[in-house]
């Protein structure tokens, strides 16, 4: 059996599964290191009855000698779950399979260390919204990944929000979002807003996405594009589009209370009434005023509190607790005030004189919190809630978060809801967040940024309208099973929101639904009660799909979302529980639900596997794939090993001089010859993020005689035989580490001291190791960080210098992986650079010519020209087949040849790179 190669996607925390960002869906991919090349980044939404189903697809490129681990990070919402991950490696596709967690890590840990195409994503470290995947892409490969995500959006402050958060780190060559609606009643406020950071600003939706296209099929349905070209990307920045792509809409409501879709034997109830007076309300501020607050953002917070303060409603009751080591309430007089003007303006007056020092005592601060509320006796309709706010951890009186959250739930009798905002990084977000999950709230993240009062009123804003308390939802007739339903109890229903209820029914052709709702609203206690079928006129009844597009779709979404809505309800449940055997029971029944409907959550991960390819090498036998700086051999050179080196070459220019080029994307190599003048120097190589630079200078012989003579014009108008001129490379300096290195035929020197050619020498300088050959006709050069060149010397017997040839000097780049992106010069330009053949054809002499496409590290594409032929490797005495470029390499290189030369035989002008357009 083959061994296998595997992908891994995990989750690791409590979130509803792994990935991140404001509230949507959310892709940030930064891609590292310089190697990989996004070549398309597709995103795909379909929006169904609110359940979104989002398809992110891209392409990238290894353009490296060696497998690179390239990381993208990944931004969710908190309510999504992965669904699918499949990698396409060399036209195959690898399906993600969801397993326990811990079983998937190890696979993909092994995959890696083997050099093979992995995927693994994973949750970053002390940030529960940002995840990370990891690609292992072996050299000279293509990878796509695919991934697939759900969410049911929720609604907040009256819209749905879908966001798409695009950062590729680069200018992409296909960039595209389609975003897909579909509902029941007619979309209404769909708006589009430019692509934005994740700071809030006043006015920020007030103007529409000039590069998004909307189209409406019908008053139900929305069909939005977004797809800017690389010039669009290039006009926004050199490092391509970046930032939130937003879609915002709501449906239309009516007086009624709610839709009923009923598909294959599952049902939804999406309920969000309208026209209903908002309740009066007791709020309590338990605000954290302890030393970590001081500077920003205690400013921040008092801006907040001063904007949500002037938006309390008359007649509703209130008041603040701050808390440092201290708990100290704003009102003494009795346990709640009113809000009138007077008690608002003395208010403002506290938040205005709080300052920021001391301890933090959490425990006596909500315990005050939750006596003060349930002590006031106002009149019953009162809705009460506290918001509770803390930039740190317990650090005074009760420190211990278990017997804190079991004082809290001890003395909140009536179930007061807690909704808790974290501030900042070293809030304790899972403390939190279990203990407003254990009464009846929920917690939300304030970022440390200059956003961060538009974050906190923006919060405020989603729970400042209270309209019904105290939900119940019943499904009184046996089409329903009963424990299949989610939640049913909702202390708490704001305006602008929604709730979304799902379970199971005992039959597929279940036609209506026996529904009571039960509450309390400003005037009182509340039921509806009612069949919902079609035809009546208090529920929606969905049993159709809206167009035959969707149809496939449509016959699973309620099991998609019952699904979806069950495994987070048994997550929060298993927050909520105390007990272990019953912690331990949710956590079967959620695992089991995962695995089956093949969702990533806190208790899976997703294994993409692989079999092993053949030519795979494990690391014990790569030479690559070690520690050691020096990574292709110990303090000895062997002949047989200089001369498999250089046979293995991927670029080295030797003869006359013959260039000879191994690039991604074409079966043969690709060469061509450079002329020169005597005493000319080019540049082979230049790396400034390495520091490497590679010169080489021209030796000219006439060889033999030719009766057919050639002449050139000179400058003082003489003439130049040039028919049997040769050049050849007969000195290379190579300068790096702190180390020069000239090399001539004759001798080669090291910073200044000189040696003769001799075999099995060994010379280290700094981190630089030198190694000459057991016959010394080479010498290879190893710089730490993996690379490594090799110089092959030529020398003429006594009658062939007596012909006119020279000896001469062959340089070949054994080992290009430390080599950084921005490598050039004459050889090095090739080490990232993607050569395609487009055509080809035979002409009528027989000889194969192609077309060649190029394209990679260089500032635009181009085509060139190529004859198919042989070149000889004069190390390995061996021919190579090539496509050769004529006119020194024109079209081929950037630029053209004499750009390369850093002096020439008549000035000692230093090179310079000149701007081309090529």
């Amino acid at each position: 059996m083959a061994e296998l190669g595997t992908a891994f996607l995990s989750v690791g925390l409590f979130l509803c599964f792994d990935f991140a960002v404001c509230f949507t869906n959310s892709l940030d991919l930064a891609f590292q290191p310089k190697t990989t090349r996004v070549v398309s980044l597709h995103i795909k939404s379909s929006i169904l009855y609110r359940f979104s189903s989002t398809i992110v697809t891209s392409t990238i490129i290894n353009d490296d000698v060696r497998a690179t681990e390239t990381t993208f990070e990944v931004t969710l919402p908190d309510a999504a779950f992965i669904s699918n991950f499949t990698l396409e490696i060399d036209g195959n596709i690898y399906p993600g399979e969801v397993r326990d967690k811990e079983i998937a890590k190890n696979a993909y840990e092994n995959a890696r260390l083997r050099g093979q195409t992995a995927g693994h994503i994973e949750t970053r470290p002390r940030d529960t919204n940002k995840f990370q995947i990891s690609i292992n892409i072996a050299a000279f490969s293509e990878v796509t990944f695919t991934l697939n995500y759900n969410e049911l959006l929720q609604r907040r402050r009256g819209n749905y929000d879908h966001t798409i958060y695009v950062n590729p780190g680069q200018i992409v060559d296909s960039l595209l979002v389609e975003v897909t609606i579909q509902e029941s009643r007619a979309i209404t406020q769909l708006h589009v807003p430019p692509l934005r950071n994740d700071i809030l600003t006043e006015h920020q939706n007030s103007i529409w996405n000039t590069y998004a296209t909307v189209r409406r099929p019908s008053l139900t349905s929305a069909y939005i594009r977004y797809n800017p070209s690389p010039e669009d990307q290039k006009r926004a920045s050199l490092q391509g589009m970046a930032g939130l792509f937003v879609v915002e809409y709501d449906v239309e409501r009516t007086t009624n209370v709610g839709e009923v879709m009923v598909v294959n034997g599952y049902f939804v109830h999406y309920f969000a009434p309208q026209s209903i007076p908002r309740m009066k309300r007791k709020v309590l501020f338990i605000l954290d005023t302890s030393g970590s607050m001081i500077g920003t953002k205690i400013r921040q917070l008092k801006i907040a509190m001063l904007d949500i303060l002037s938006s309390l409603d008359e007649g509703d009751r209130f008041n603040i607790i701050k808390f440092t080591d201290v708990v100290t309430r704003w009102w003494n007089h009795s346990a709640l005030v009113e809000v009138t003007p007077y008690s608002v303006s003395a208010a403002k007056e506290f938040i205005n004189d709080v300052t920021a020092d001391g301890w933090t005592n959490i425990n006596d601060a909500v315990s005050m919190g939750l006596d003060l509320i349930q002590k006031d006796r106002a009149d019953h309709g009162f809705s009460p809630l506290i918001i509770f706010l803390t930039d740190g951890t317990a650090t005074e009186g009760e420190t211990d978060h278990s017997k804190i959250l079991d004082t809290i739930s001890t003395r909140n009798r009536e179930h007061v809801p807690i909704f808790s905002l974290s501030f900042g990084e070293d809030a304790d977000y899972g403390f939190l967040k279990k203990m407003s999950a254990q009464n009846s709230g929920f917690v939300r993240k304030i970022y440390e940024a200059s956003d961060a009062s538009l974050q906190l009123t923006g919060f405020y804003g989603e729970i400042a309208s209270t309209l019904l308390s105290n939900l119940t939802f019943r499904y009184l007739d046996d089409t329903v099973v009963g424990k299949s339903v989610t939640n049913t109890i909702y202390p708490t229903f704001f305006e602008g929101s929604e709730i979304v209820i799902a379970g199971k029914l005992s039959d597929t052709n279940v036609s209506a639904l026996t529904l009571e709702i039960c509450g309390t609203s400003s005037k009182g206690p509340l039921e509806w009660r009612t069949a919902a079928s079609n035809g009546n006129n208090i529920f929606d009844f969905i049993q159709n799909s809206p167009t035959e597009v969707m149809a496939s779709n449509f016959s699973q979404i309620t099991e998609k979302i019952w699904s979806y809505m069950t495994i987070k309800q048994l997550l929060i449940n298993r927050l909520r529980e105390r007990n272990t055997t019953a912690r331990a029971e949710l956590k079967r029944r959620a695992l089991e639900l995962a695995l089956q409907y093949n969702f990533v959550t806190p208790l899976t991960s997703m294994v993409v596997t692989r079999p092993q390819d053949e030519n795979v090498i494990q690391p014990s036998a790569d030479y690559g794939l070690n520690d050691s700086p020096y990574p292709v051999w110990g303090e000895e050179l062997k002949a047989s090993q200089g001369l498999e080196l250089a046979g293995n070459s991927p670029e080295y220019v030797d003869n006359d001089p013959h260039f000879i080029v191994r690039v991604k994307g074409l079966a043969d190599s690709v060469c061509f010859d450079v002329m020169g003048n005597e005493g000319d120097v080019y540049n082979l190589v230049k790396d400034e993020i390495s520091g490497i630079i590679v010169n080489a200078k021209v030796a000219t012989t006439r060889e033999g005689t030719n009766p057919n003579r050639t002449f050139s014009s000179l400058k003082d108008g003489s003439q130049d035989d040039i028919s049997n001129l040769k050049t050849y490379f007969g000195e290379i300096t190579i300068s790096g580490d702190r180390s020069v290195m000239n090399v001539t035929p004759g001798h080669w020197s090291v910073n200044g001291l000189e040696y003769d050619w001799k075999p099995s020498q060994t010379i280290t300088v700094h981190k630089t190791k030198v190694v000459t050959d057991g016959t010394g006709k080479m010498i290879a050069i190893m710089f730490p960080h993996k690379i490594t060149l090799l110089i092959v010397r030529h020398m003429r017997t006594k009658r062939q210098l007596e012909l006119g040839k020279i000896h001469f000097l062959g340089f070949y780049i054994v080992d290009d992986r430390g080599f950084s992106w921005y490598t050039h010069g004459l050889l090095g330009q090739f080490i990232y650079r993607r050569i395609s053949l487009e055509k080809k054809k035979m002409s009528k002499n027989g000889k194969t010519r192609g077309k060649l496409k190029v394209e990679g590290n260089t500032k635009r594409m181009r085509r060139v020209s190529a004859l198919l032929g042989k070149r000889v490797n004069l190390a390995t005495n061996s021919y190579v087949s090539c496509w050769m470029v004529q006119r020194n390499g024109r079209r081929l290189i950037d630029g053209v040849y004499t750009d390369y030369l850093v002096q020439n035989s008549t000035t000692s002008q230093r090179w310079k790179r000149k701007r081309s357009k090529t």
